[in-house]
Formats: structure tokens, sequence, C-alpha cells
């Protein structure tokens, strides 16, 4: 019995007369309860030091017109590295009303929010009920997410104000940021409180181009999604494509060949590589130390140049398809790849080191947004900002996938939670990549790359798959529809996560920190806002 397991049967044990069945899919526990009792066992979950639960991703499903329900998914990653449970409730339809576990388990307050904006499902109990995703200028009783709403509904429009937060006194002043930024960047809207210099509170506020992508999976087949998850957050298309393909395959029972399974690795990683060396030269940038931008930069274009050599696109896009991969590599391009990393891993190994060596740099690095590892877990962090905050969660160790359960490598986790932390955290994580790299060629097999795609499952059959993209844990469930049609497509972007968070790592920093703890956090405003 593994862990999951266990704790399943504990569950159960201690919460009989309010267990309503426990299944299995995959390799999960699914426990299936009433929703009185979802708080009360939501929390037992996270608050026991035997479980230790994060909530990991929170979910709705309109079953029609199969059923006439709905169910509300909670996803616990247990303490132990790997461990997934997952607590089910059931709405029977005309049944809007659910308990909020938010007032015990912080990291729901979005997905309830969300669950609330999408569904029209209402968390009672939950201490902000303001709109999340919808903004005030859409109608009143507009769900998208439910079955009956069409999905090239032209919606009107209506006037609306969102009530921000205040902090009330003497000398306190609030600064709109945003949500148009100078540049390119995505919109986003952030409004501090301050008195004086320090940050006495940040709000977010965002969600403004909301693009229906969840909606445009349920007109999609499920061989045919692997466009669309690639445009959920440009600089991921890899890594989102690749979570897709595996919730396919899981869903259709399918085996991908090792050959496409050691490929995947390796676009992985060279993902992995560039993001994160663009992103060391980009937060020294907003420490005004140009130097490390201009080499960043330079080093971050060599990989991406690597990338269109290999499949034809600078972002890994067309790369994955459903049973393996499109792309095949020569044992000559495979050398290519590592010399490439060979001369990298030194370029960028002298950056580091000049990095670290420059004493005004670490003075404006270290101390500066500090995420507390507590505040991390309460919120579920994940990621490269989670592992600067002791959060040791890592899915390719965890719950291996594609090659990594025949490869080697090390997760770096440090406790200080500061903007030099999660510098120190990318640039191994680099080191680490290009050691992997090298494994894949040093065990890469023969074969063929793509397996043939069987029949469509039965409607209502779902998998769930999770891929440890640069960002940190990309989840995605696919429930099957009918004639292998998606039914409902869940996709959850370590951003959507990581998000509120940064909201207590500004605080008692002053304004200008801003830009460079934002920068250490580089989350994304497409893969949050579906």
């Amino acid at each position: 019995m593994n862990d999951a397991d266990a704790a399943a049967q504990q569950i159960v044990k201690t919460f009989e007369h309010q267990i309503a069945g426990i299944g299995r899919v995959q390799d999960i526990p699914v426990v299936s309860v009433a929703k009185e009792a979802i708080p009360t066992i939501a929390h037992y979950i996270h608050s026991m030091a035997a479980f230790r639960g994060t909530l990991s991703l929170q979910w709705a499903v309109d079953l029609r017109p199969m059923a006439a329900r709905s169910q509300i998914y909670y996803l616990f990653s247990l303490a132990g590295h790997g461990a997934w449970l997952i607590l089910l409730t059931e709405l029977p339809d005309g049944d809007r009303l659910f308990p909020s576990i938010t007032p015990r388990i912080h990291a729901a307050k979005w997905y309830e929010r969300e669950i609330r904006d999408l569904f029209g499902l209402i968390p009672e109990g939950h201490p902000d009920l303001r709109r999340l995703v919808r903004h005030e200028h859409w109608p009143k009783g507009t769900h998208p997410l439910k079955k009956d709403f069409a999905w090239d509904h032209v919606m009107g429009r209506q006037q609306g104000e969102y009530h921000f937060r205040r902090i009330e006194g003497e000398g306190v002043f609030e600064v709109p940021v945003g949500p148009i930024h100078a540049g390119i960047i995505e919109p986003g809207h952030f409004r501090f409180s301050v008195a004086g210099e320090p940050i006495m509170q940040l709000e977010l506020r965002h969600f403004w181009k909301h693009r229906g992508v969840e909606k445009l999976f349920e007109n999609r087949t499920l061989a045919d999604g692997v466009s669309l998850a690639e445009k959920v957050s440009g600089d991921t298309s890899f890594g989102h494509s690749l979570v897709y393909c595996e919730a396919v395959e899981r869903l259709m029972g399918m085996t991908v060949p090792p050959r496409a399974r050691y490929l995947r690795t390796l676009f992985l990683e060279l993902e992995r590589i560039h993001n994160h060396i663009g992103d060391v030269g980009a937060i020294c940038n907003d420490a005004a130390y140009a130097l490390a931008l201009a080499h960043g930069g330079r080093i971050k274009e060599r990989v991406m140049q690597l990338n269109d050599r290999l499949t034809g696109s600078r972002f890994l896009r067309g790369v994955n398809v459903v049973g393996g991969s499109a792309i095949d590599l020569s044992p000559e391009q495979i050398d290519e790849v590592v010399r490439e990393m060979d001369a990298i891993d030194k370029d960028f190994g002298e950056l580091s080191a000049i990095v670290f060596g420059n004493a005004s740099l670490t003075d404006r690095l270290e101390s500066t947004g500090t995420l507390s590892e507590q505040i991390a877990w309460d919120h579920g962090v994940m990621g490269v900002v989670g592992r600067a905050s002791n959060i040791d969660r890592d899915v390719r160790r965890d719950r291996p996938f594609a090659a990594y359960l025949d490869l080697t490598f090390r997760v770096p986790v440090y406790t200080y939670g500061d903007v030099r932390a999660r510098v120190r955290v990318r640039i191994e994580e680099v080191q680490e990549s290009i050691h992997l790299i090298r494994q894949v060629r040093e065990r890469f097999p023969a074969g063929d790359v793509r397996a043939p795609i069987p029949a469509p499952p039965e409607a209502g059959r779902w998998a769930l798959s999770a891929v440890e993209g640069w960002r940190g844990e990309i989840l995605y469930y696919l429930m099957a529809g009918e004639n292998g049609a998606i039914h409902r497509c869940k996709v959850r972007d370590p951003s959507f996560v990581n998000w509120p968070a940064i909201q207590f790592a500004v605080l008692g920093n002053i304004i200008p920190d801003f830009p460079l703890i934002n920068k250490s956090f580089n989350l994304s405003y497409a893969g949050t806002d579906l």
C-alpha cells in the first residue's frame, strides 16, 4: 500500500459516516464525500503531520448531458514526494452551493473564486467573493464553462466597479500601476498602499485578456488539442503541449516509445535552460546591472537558435504529438546539442561567477522580496519560487514522466526565500538541465518516436497529468466526451498558484524594489488568464 492509499484508508476510517465511496483513477485514490464534510476532511489532510497535504488543484465539472449534476474535485499532494489524493463531492442539478475551504486552506482562494465565475457555483463562507475572472463588464449570470453556454456566444457589456481593499489613515497613499505597462509586457494591475516608503499592502487585479481556452478545448477532439495547449503560455509551449499529450495518453492507455520519451526530456530541458538564463540576466537588469542582461540575452539566444535548427521553432512548437514526438534527431544532431551545452555551461558559469562576485548586486538581491516558507506552504507555492523558500517539490523526481525515471539529477532548494535565492535556484537548475541532456545522449535508445492512436475512450473517463515546466508544476485534467471529443479540460499553470504569494513577498519593501521582485517570480499573465 502506497502513501496515498494509506491516507485514503485513514480518512475513510476517521470519517466513515461522511464518506460516500472510494475509487481509483490511474494511481490516485478518489474519496467521494458529502459536501458538508469537505472543509473538515480537507483541513484534516492539510494539517495532519502524517499527510501535510498541499492543495495542488481544485476544479469543477458540469457533467451535462451525461448526467444532471456538477462535480468539484480537490487534488492534494501529500508530504513525502509524489503521492496524490483526490476528494470529490457532487452537486445535483440546481444546487449551486458548496462550502468554502479557503478559511482553513488559503491556496483555495483563487480556485473557488474561479469556480464561482465560470460555473456559477457559490463557495459559501468564502472571505472574498469579488469577481476574479469575470470583470465587471461581463453581464450578470454569465458562466461560460456551463454546458448550456455556447462557445461562440457574443456577450453584451455592463457597467461595474471592482472594489479594491483599502488601508485608510493619515499618510496612507495608494499607488496604482498598470494594467497597461511600458514595453510589451502583458496587462496586469498592481495597487500599492504605502505610508512613507514601505509597502503596506499590494493587491493584484489580473484576468484582463480572458481567451476562453478551456471552453475552446471543448470544441476539440482528444487528438486535436495539442496546438491549443501550445498557446496557453507562449514561453512554455513545450511544457504545456507535453502535459496535454501525457493526459491524453493516460486517458487512452497508450505507451509512448522510449525514444520519444527521451526526446521529450531533452526538449523540455532546453526550454528550461533558455528561460532560466534569460531570467537571470533580466533580474540583474532590474537591479541596474545591464552587463548580465546583455550576456544572459546572448546565451539565451544561442539556445533558441539551437531549438530552431533542431525543430524549426525557436519555442519548440509542433514537436509534441499525442503518442510521442513529431521530430526525431540524428546522432549528429544529439552530438551538436551536447557540444552547445558544454559551451553554454562554461559561458554561463563564468557569468554566474561574475554575478555572485558583485557585492553591490548581492546587496540589492539579498533580503529583498522575501517569501517565508510558511506563507509559501499556506498558499501552495511551487516551482522556482517554492524551492527558493524551502518547498522541496519537483514533479520530475516526485512523479517521474518522460524519461526522468531513468536519469539522475539534484533538485536545488534554498531556505532564504529572497530574490537572490530565486536566482540561485535558476542557475543551479540550468546546470542540472545540462547534466540531464548529457545523460540523454549517453542512454538515447533506438526505435520509433510515435505510437498509433487507439480508439477513443468512453465518455466520462478522465485522467490527470503533471509536468515540471520551467516555472514549476503544470497540471491538466482531461475528461473524454462522446466520440473522442473533449468534455472538460482543466489547465493549471504554476503562475495561477504563485501570483497571490507575491502580495506577501513585497511587504516591507519599497515600490522601486517591486520590478526586481516581480521579475524574480516571473509569472505568466496568459498562463493565469485562460
